[in-house]
């Protein structure tokens, strides 16, 4: 389309849509990188390699403290008496970071809008270690619980906070691979991780667990400081096939046709990096390059919460990751248990190495979400005269809902009859995979579908979805007394697919929601 020579803005109808692919086949590079060293469109391989290095080792340290507990419930069930604790249970340890994984997402990411990426990530990293150690010397049942509190507020930062920079730090026709590969790779570590958990706990009592990943988690301190540099950047007007584009992290772009229209008027050359020493204690210490969003963002940040929790395109994404994610963590609870009683009998030992089976359907999940949605993508946009609508990631729902909802009902059926314990570990891991693969999909869907309210849709997504699989896999118990555990499961199977099946109207009248949902709301948008 032909750019006008007055001033527009392409901020409601457009908002989502992407020309991405021209007419000779080219893949364009969107958003358009600017010349400044501290865009991170512009970042060297190796520097965009240990940003990502920095919050991956984060990530695989956090996911092992938060599901790491699940595993030395035997010993701190004689470590503390269930009358004393009561009425809580000491299996409380184990689920109650799921909450504050919302509360954590909830607090971290409008934060960041006024300090930056970087300074949460560091205030995260300090408060992951604090916290270990607090679980590794605390005496009581409730310093273990708060300790536990504060982990999971800590690792809220990866599904939240980390995404966001993931994101900034790629081009679109990136962020599926990259996004997969994030959060698929980091799983199949902390699975590792998990792995080794048993063979921890013999050289000595619980607390051995998190004495040795009190080290790890020392180490994210560093690599906070020295590997990961400020994401958030706001890319000035920049001329562009004879007009100035003016680009906003919010998703609003408006097109000039002189200088004198645009705000502020043209921007001041980026200064040339130099190796000075003062730079190099500029890049440790908090300091930002870039102007944030600052308070008002921070102000406008609980209104467009509250859009994007009411809206029915987002609270879809929000209630189905809420049954695929709380099916994963009753899942995660329920196969220890079976697998340990008759008739598999397997050893503690053992149970630790079957956590190579969720790290095997993490590792599938890769290619899965990855470089299947990109390519998906890139077709169906070249199908559509090379623009690129949010409604072209939709498909990539379908592969793990359908897993998720028969895995769960044949998990069910597993368990009922008994069948041999092979079936119960693929099934675990395709569990798993599904999982992952609706993280990504949830991740791409309301990231590129409201582009403009980006940061409040992750949180609504992983705030509210973590929160509500915490109330899932809290209420099963009493599902499972009134239904019996494979009813359960198999009902659970059921519900997943029905919500999922909200995908398919969403498929077609997707794109004039989107467009009444920014006409309504998007103009009196304070950012």
């Amino acid at each position: 389309m032909p750019l006008e020579t007055r001033t527009q803005d392409y901020s409601t109808a457009t908002q989502g849509s992407v020309f991405l692919i021209t007419s000779d086949g080219r893949t364009l590079q969107l958003p358009i990188p600017s010349q400044s060293q501290h865009d991170p469109l512009t970042w060297s391989k190796w520097k965009r390699f240990r940003a990502l290095c920095a919050i991956s080792v984060f990530t695989v340290v956090g996911l092992v403290q938060v599901q790491g507990t699940s595993l030395l419930l035997d010993e701190l069930e004689h470590e503390y008496n269930a009358v004393e604790i009561a009425p809580l249970r000491v299996d409380t340890l184990s689920s109650v970071p799921c909450i504050f994984w919302g509360i954590g997402a909830l607090t971290w990411v409008p934060l960041s809008l006024v300090i930056g990426r970087r300074p949460v990530f560091l205030i995260c990293t300090i408060l992951l270690t604090f916290s270990t150690y607090l679980a590794a010397v605390s005496q009581t049942f409730y310093v273990h619980l708060l300790a536990r509190c504060l982990q999971g507020t800590a690792g809220a930062i990866s599904p939240s906070t980390m995404i966001l920079t993931v994101i900034e730090m790629n081009f679109i026709h990136q962020r599926p691979r990259y996004i997969a590969s994030f959060w698929c790779l980091t799983t199949v570590f902390s699975n590792v991780g998990l792995a080794v958990t048993p063979y921890i706990l013999s050289l000595g009592t619980w607390r051995s667990f998190y004495w040795i990943w009190l080290g790890p988690c020392a180490l994210t301190i560093f690599l906070a400081l020295f590997w990961s540099p400020e994401t958030y950047f706001e890319r000035p007007a920049m001329a562009f096939d004879g007009h100035i584009l003016s680009q906003a992290e919010n998703g609003r772009v408006k097109v000039y046709s002189k200088w004198e229209d645009v705000p502020g008027g043209k921007p001041m050359p980026d200064t040339p990096h130099t190796w000075k020493t003062s730079n190099i204690i500029k890049n440790i210490i908090f300091w930002n390059r870039t102007k944030m969003g600052g308070w008002p963002a921070m102000k406008a940040f609980p209104r467009q919460l509250i859009i994007c929790l009411f809206n029915p395109l987002i609270f879809w994404v929000l209630i189905l990751n809420a049954f695929i994610f709380g099916s994963m963590v009753v899942t995660l609870a329920t196969y220890v248990e079976v697998l340990m009683a008759p008739p598999y009998n397997f050893s503690f030992n053992a149970i630790g190495l079957v956590k190579f089976s969720p790290a095997i359907g993490a590792l599938v999940a890769f290619p899965v979400s990855g470089f299947l949605t990109s390519w998906m993508v890139q077709r169906l946009a070249r199908g559509n005269k090379g623009v690129r609508e949010p409604e072209h990631y939709l498909p990539s729902f379908i592969v793990p809902v359908l897993t998720s909802s028969s895995s769960l009902c044949l998990f069910g059926v597993a368990m009922d009859r008994h069948w041999s314990s092979i079936w119960i570990l693929v099934l675990v891991g395709v569990n798993y995979f599904s999982a992952i693969s609706i993280f990504t999909a949830n991740t791409l869907w309301v990231t590129e579908a409201f582009p403009r309210w980006a940061a409040p849709a992750i949180v609504v997504v992983g705030a509210g979805g973590y929160a509500v699989s915490f109330g899932l896999s809290t209420g099963i118990f009493g599902w499972i007394q009134s239904q019996g555990l494979s009813a359960t499961y198999i009902e659970l199977g059921m519900v997943t697919f029905a919500v999922g099946l909200v995908g398919l109207p969403i498929n077609f009248w997707g794109k004039q929601c989107r467009q009444y949902i920014y006409k309504r709301w998007g103009d009196n948008d304070d950012q």
